[in-house]
């Protein structure tokens, strides 16, 4: 039997509706060489019922843990069954644009010398699309580049639902670290950076990065310790080290902002780059006005996105987007009332 080009891994915990909605967008690919994973992380709220109700497919097999134990888990469960040439990764929350997979193997084919490929994302947010994860005029930095170049948004603007890695690269710097619960994948990433693996960067957005509550409210502070992890694991030179770290510790503040936190912002910064310095950033000035304050803030921002990104207000490619993806939502919701 023939190897597919790709492997698709999709793990999911708890999340029945949007779980379906993203295997529907899979299904929807125009590409239709790949196979897929499915891993159901012990989920508790009829998320295998619902999987089990989704249009066969021989490509897709659903593979259902007993209990949770993390997407790191379920990755490594996956890759290693892998057959394709490249592994790729669509969170049980996001959704593919139906021509996402031919367009990666259509950069791949014309690159063969690259091994870790991304692409850009429409953001789904307030039921509607309002904006993209970055500029598609941006420059990206592309081939070799250093690992730490994965840490952060500064250099390599990626998510993993837009990743794509050849599975050689796995063999040869995996698998994911299980003692890491949410950048398991920038630290494996940073590692193989370090080691030699090229970038290739698409800037036209392929899928639909949704944002949601739950990922506004984690836990910063083991982000930022497990994004020192990953820094550590790219090979950074000492003496860039620390004006990394200073730099993460206020992306991070910024974090605990927009989660309402101001008080646990600035006792953050004030702890990771001390008191004095802490005081000449931005998000300690902004985290001088009150948690409410800062929600009506949030909530009027949150009236003019829906306002600004209304159908009759957005541009013609965000109006695009939302309606490529309204059948597996609508399909999804069917499934999962």
């Amino acid at each position: 039997m023939s190897s597919p080009f790709f492997t698709v891994v999709i793990p999911t915990y708890n999340r029945a509706r949007l779980a379906a909605a993203a295997v529907l967008s899979l299904l929807g690919q125009t590409e239709k060489d790949w196979e897929a994973f499915v891993v159901d992380d012990g989920s508790a709220d009829g998320t295998p019922e619902v999987l089990a109700r989704l249009p066969a497919d021989p490509r897709v097999t659903v593979v259902a843990q007993k209990e949770n134990g993390g997407q790191h888990r379920c990755r490594n469960l996956a890759i290693a069954r892998a057959r394709g040439r490249f592994v790729t990764f669509l969170d049980s929350d996001d959704m593919y644009l139906p021509s996402r997979l031919a367009a990666f193997r259509a950069a791949a084919e014309a690159r063969p010398g690259v091994g870790f490929w991304f692409s850009n994302a429409y953001v789904w947010r307030l039921g509607r699309v309002v904006g993209t994860l970055f500029d598609p005029a941006r420059e990206i930095p592309q081939g070799r580049v250093p690992g730490h170049y994965a840490v952060g948004e500064r250099w390599l603007p990626y998510v993993t639902t837009n990743v794509a890695v050849s599975r050689e690269a796995f063999e040869r710097f995996g698998p994911f670290r299980t003692d890491l619960r949410i950048l398991e994948d920038t630290e494996l990433y940073a590692r193989m950076l370090a080691g030699g693996l090229e970038v290739g960067a698409l800037a036209a957005p392929l899928s639909v990065r949704t944002l949601h509550e739950g990922q506004i409210t984690r836990e910063h502070g083991r982000d930022y310790r497990e994004s020192l992890e990953a820094l550590r694991a790219s090979g950074l030179p000492a003496e860039l080290f620390e004006e990394r770290r200073r730099a993460l510790a206020e992306e991070v503040a910024g974090y605990m902002l927009k989660s309402l936190k101001p008080d646990e912002a600035r006792a953050f910064l004030a702890a990771e780059l001390g008191a004095a310095a802490a005081r000449k950033t931005g998000v300690w000035r902004w985290a001088a006005l009150p948690a409410p304050v800062l929600a009506a803030a949030r909530a009027a921002r949150g009236a003019w996105l829906r306002a600004r990104y209304s159908p009759a207000l957005a541009p013609a490619d965000y109006a695009a987007a939302a309606a490529a993806v309204k059948p597996y939502l609508d399909e999804a919701a069917r499934l999962a009332p």
